[in-house]
């Protein structure tokens, strides 16, 4: 059996995979990206929202203080080369719904770890927004508008690779030699970056996901609210086109992907608790994503199947952790650079 030659199949186009085959073609590997595009995926519906506070207990992301002098020069040095624009600091306000909260977000902002990260407590009113407990702003927000960045990255990619638009079949991936073969392709390995579909993949099935599913709203406000992150229960990020992308809602177990009218009803109802314009929805959107054990993505080499990867789970906070895996991925790959010991698939058992 012979087949086109090429270093990589990279299975997903979303984030995870787009961002992993920027970095391997700037690397000089020769790749193929495999992706059936489809409106509901996690990463094209995902507001992109970056933000380095947990609110549960109010303290630091995990890896927040690796992942965050990162972000900006990470994605500004992409929006060069792509001669592209979706990357968007964001001053970030928390909302507090009462005046325990309140007090407990002052007394965080009075610890050392904390000052980086967050200032004291504002009595201040913001416009817009009905502040009854004051609020604290949040440094180093910012929102990665995806769906710009996967098209700028596919434009500047098709020249460079090969890109087709197909769904994977898993059944049809065959080890040749020192190759595994798909359809037309021999590839040193596969790297797959299929986000929910991995619940199918045979190689991947045993580790621990769970399908998630969220509701995303665009909202047009009456009048202009001042350009901000904003978050109580839920948050608000400007959209980069006059409109507010909303969320979110949580469906755990869900793979459906049909919105549904009671659930924006109810997000709205708890956005209009803490907003003072009037606004009215445009658009509901509901996407599905695996969740992981632990919230740590997975990423490293089955650990029989040699040549078989994986780099998936980024969740939610995917928009912040892609600057430091990709890159890790990328390295490890090309180099056989050490993956992190806390997001190495090694820890499990296959």
């Amino acid at each position: 059996m012979s087949g086109q030659k090429t270093d990589y199949i990279i299975v997903g186009g979303g984030l995870a995979g787009i961002s992993l085959a920027l970095e391997l073609a700037l690397r000089g590997k020769n790749l193929v990206l495999l992706d059936k595009p489809e409106s509901s995926s996690s990463s094209r519906v995902a507001a992109g929202i970056i933000h380095p506070i947990v609110p549960k207990g109010v303290r630091l992301t995990w890896m927040g203080e690796t992942l965050f002098p990162l972000i900006a020069d990470y994605y500004r040095e992409w929006e060069a080369k792509l001669n592209a624009s979706f990357f968007q600091p964001l001053n970030g306000f928390q909302i507090h719904p009462n005046e325990e909260t309140s007090d407990f977000w002052q007394l965080r902002s009075q610890t050392a770890e904390m000052q980086p990260w967050i200032d004291a407590l504002n009595h201040d009113t913001l416009p817009g927004i009905v502040a009854k407990n004051a609020f604290t702003p949040i440094s180093q927000c910012a929102r990665l508008n995806t769906n710009a960045f996967l098209a700028a990255a596919e434009e500047w990619l098709k020249t460079r690779i090969v890109i087709e638009q197909a769904e994977f079949q898993h059944a049809s991936l065959r080890k040749v030699g020192n190759h595994w073969h798909y359809e037309a392709y021999a590839a040193d390995g596969i790297i797959f970056c299929e986000g929910i579909k991995v619940l199918e993949n045979p190689w991947f099935n045993k580790l621990h996901f769970h399908p998630t599913a969220g509701d995303i709203l665009t909202l047009k406000f009456d009048k202009e609210l001042p350009t901000a992150l904003y978050k109580n229960r839920n948050w608000l990020v400007p959209d980069g086109k006059g409109n507010w992308l909303a969320g979110s809602t949580f469906h755990k177990g869900s793979l459906d992907t049909s919105p549904l009218p009671e659930d924006a009803e109810k997000l709205m109802e708890q956005i209009r608790f803490w907003t003072k314009i009037p606004f009215r929805l445009s658009k509901h959107r509901r996407g599905v994503r695996p969740t992981v054990e632990g919230r740590r993505p997975y990423l490293g080499e089955h650990p029989t199947d040699r040549g078989i990867f994986i780099y998936n789970g980024l969740g939610s906070k995917g928009s912040s952790l892609i600057p430091w895996l990709s890159p890790m991925m990328a390295d490890f790959l090309c180099n056989g650079t050490k993956i992190n010991t806390e997001v190495d698939i090694s820890r499990f058992d296959l």
